[in-house]
């Protein structure tokens, strides 16, 4: 028993020195699609200050592909040490659970969350050449039985099919088909072409199509700087049942000690909170968040599956 007793103390102690003296190797923050679009960005701009702060290479490894779920299996399947983070999406860490579509981890089950990081708004825009600005016009448009229209998406049963589909809804609209792109640039041409009567874009693609588009409402509670005369969904009269914020994060896989966390999180809090970072970030339209600790992170998570999910089903949404 002595002899047991000894070797679990030494165990406890040396990971206490572990944690205490973390990080003491470079650590992989892995991001789940490919470079340029503002997850990978925003993944950069962390990792090149927590690389600051802890006096570690931290290094943005993106593995891309299965919508994000190759980079969280990989840190669902890591050890918990700190040493392989997950800059988490929507898609990879609330869907999945909607869904139930991925036999091999559960969000919820097998990662750790550190802390809800940024966030990106959306917002509702048509084609100027269609000659619609305001949503009541795109809403009389929707309910035309003589017309047939459509909307764009990054995929089925992605976050930009359900904001459609909820807006489709909410606007009484009829002949109106979901038209499911690989991703959100693949479906411009179609969209600027007037082949697509509407979808949703963010801040980022707001400001850079500028003029050749009408942005009609934002699933915002206030106005967005990127887009100051467009209005809310609640200014249009399309109140916000569900939160619909798309948000970053920072995940561990489970089973990681409390220290350990406490201590990624106290860095992560840090850069959020400087001023710079936000000047960093503005420049592809994500926004920090502050104050999302472990906790309230998991909370948000578990918030969104509920409401997610609730949504998903009265639409009758697929992945198909």
């Amino acid at each position: 028993m002595k002899i047991f007793a000894a070797a679990l103390a030494c165990l406890f102690s040396a990971a206490a020195s572990a944690q205490d003296s973390y990080p003491s190797r470079s650590v992989r923050l892995l991001v789940g699609f490919t470079p340029g679009g503002s997850t990978d960005v925003g993944a950069r701009v962390m990792a090149q200050r927590l690389s600051t702060l802890f006096g570690q290479a931290v290094v943005v490894e993106n593995r891309a592909g299965a919508d994000g779920h190759l980079a969280t299996q990989a840190v669902a399947d890591a050890s918990p040490d700190g040493y392989m983070l997950l800059w988490g999406h929507v898609a990879q860490i609330v869907m999945p659970a909607v869904y139930k579509q991925h036999a091999n981890f559960d969000p919820m089950r097998d990662l750790t969350p550190i802390a809800a990081t940024v966030k990106v708004e959306s917002a509702l825009v048509v084609p100027a050449a269609s000659g619609i600005t305001t949503f009541k016009q795109l809403a009389a448009l929707l309910q035309d039985k003589t017309q047939n229209k459509s909307y764009g998406t990054q995929g089925a049963g992605t976050p930009g099919h359900i904001f459609n589909a909820w807006l489709a809804a909410k606007a009484g609209a009829v002949n109106t088909v979901a038209i499911h792109y690989k991703g959100a640039t693949n479906s411009e041409a179609d969209f600027l072409a007037g082949r697509i009567t509407f979808r949703f874009d963010t801040p980022t693609t707001i400001r850079r199509l500028g003029a050749k588009i009408n942005c009609l409402a934002t699933l915002t509670e206030k106005r967005i700087p990127e887009a100051p005369d467009c209005p809310t969904s609640g200014e249009v009269g399309l109140p916000l049942d569900v939160d619909w914020t798309l948000w970053n994060s920072v995940h561990a896989p489970a089973r990681m000690p409390k220290p350990l966390v406490d201590r990624i999180y106290a860095a992560v809090a840090r850069i959020l909170a400087d001023p710079e970072f936000a000047k960093a970030t503005e420049k592809v339209g994500i926004t920090p968040l502050i104050g999302y600790t472990p906790e309230k992170t998991r909370a948000l998570q578990e918030q969104q599956i509920k409401d997610w999910g609730d949504t998903v089903r009265k639409l009758g949404i697929t992945l198909e």
